[in-house]
């Protein structure tokens, strides 16, 4: 029979996934956007955002609660995740000149003057984190020693 604290540990776990569930549901939100973007069609831009925000936002909201929970330390803050964080932040920060001019200005503006950069930007600094990630392991992990003679 699993204890309280199997149960506890394992309902952690869970919101871990859960959380990295949403994160790809709200990232894969714009596939259907850009399929019809692809085929010509004109896809309101704000019925997706939400959903995608709601994914992006809580899934990592969610992951870190249980990171936190299980008591896992954050990073150590080194080069790599540092840049990654600034890429993103950048990758978001391009959505204020957009939205001043669609909201403030009351102008057209096209998505895709601004989603290449941040696909740049958000793209570019999780491949920084997964970098800084594989180099952490790599280092983790002991080097096997070659018999000598061979």
């Amino acid at each position: 029979m699993v204890n309280k604290a199997e149960k506890i540990i394992g309902d952690i776990v869970l919101r871990d996934r859960v959380g990295t569930l949403l994160i790809w549901l709200g990232i894969l939100m714009w596939v259907p956007f850009l399929f019809l973007r692809a085929m010509g069609e004109k896809p309101s831009f704000l019925f997706f955002l939400p959903f995608h925000l709601l994914g992006v936002i809580g899934g990592s909201r969610l992951r870190s609660m249980a990171r936190r929970e299980l008591g896992m330390s954050p990073p150590k803050k080194s080069f790599l995740p540092v840049a990654g964080h600034i890429m993103i932040l950048l990758g978001i920060l391009v959505w204020a000149p957009y939205l001043y001019l669609k909201i403030v200005m009351e102008q057209t503006v096209d998505v895709m003057n601004y989603l290449p950069f941040h696909l740049t930007g958000v793209l570019g600094g999780v491949t920084l984190h997964l970098l800084s990630s594989l180099t952490e392991r790599h280092r983790k992990v002991p080097r096997s020693r070659k018999p000598s003679g061979l």
